[in-house]
């Protein structure tokens, strides 16, 4: 069981970077910082997505220049960069945690119910979060646009951090069973 394990892992943690050069969506060439879609990637630290230029071995040296040429203009550009709340919404969570537990060991509450509220929660960022990828993938993939009055990339990431803390929540109160899971 741990072979298996060990094995999946590894096949997930294989890089797919290799296969991010010069296939843009959009027919982008050497398209800077943030690019057009949300698939921007930059594995080479050139601050040109990846998806709209060739892989390193394959560029010729002219392109290079003028891309160091560009630099300052890309800089700039990069000062947009979207900022997402990782400390806030995790100080926040853990705050709220810390107050349904102590109100589960004062009797104010009952433990189910404390529990009951955090698996509610974690439901709820799992839909959303999960929802919002799923929008992204359909803008991505089949370039259909979906306009919403707010930014579906922050808010996926933004979700998607509640629901990390709250998945660590409840990763502890199950960590017997994950502990026996791993035993060989």
């Amino acid at each position: 069981m741990k072979k298996i394990i060990f094995a999946l892992l590894l096949i997930i943690s294989i890089p797919t970077t290799v296969l991010a050069w010069d296939n843009c969506p959009y027919g982008e060439v050497n398209s800077p910082y943030p690019g057009d879609c949300n698939r921007y990637i930059d594995t080479d630290g050139d601050e040109i997505c990846d998806h709209s230029q060739p892989a390193p071995e394959d560029r010729n040296t002219e392109i290079i220049n003028t891309q160091i040429e560009d630099k300052d203009l890309i800089i700039n550009n990069k000062q947009s960069e979207t900022n997402y709340h990782l400390i806030p919404i995790s100080l926040f969570l853990i705050l709220i945690y810390f107050i349904t537990h102590i109100l589960s060991k004062k009797k104010i509450i009952s433990i189910i119910n404390h529990r009951k509220i955090w698996n509610f929660l974690l439901l709820i960022t799992f839909l959303i979060s999960g929802l919002l990828g799923i929008l992204l993938i359909i803008e991505i993939n089949f370039g259909i646009t979906i306009s919403l009055p707010f930014n579906t990339l922050f808010w996926h990431v933004e979700i998607g951090i509640a629901m990390f803390v709250i998945s660590i929540f409840h990763t502890f109160w199950h960590w017997a069973y994950f502990k026996k899971m791993f035993k060989i």
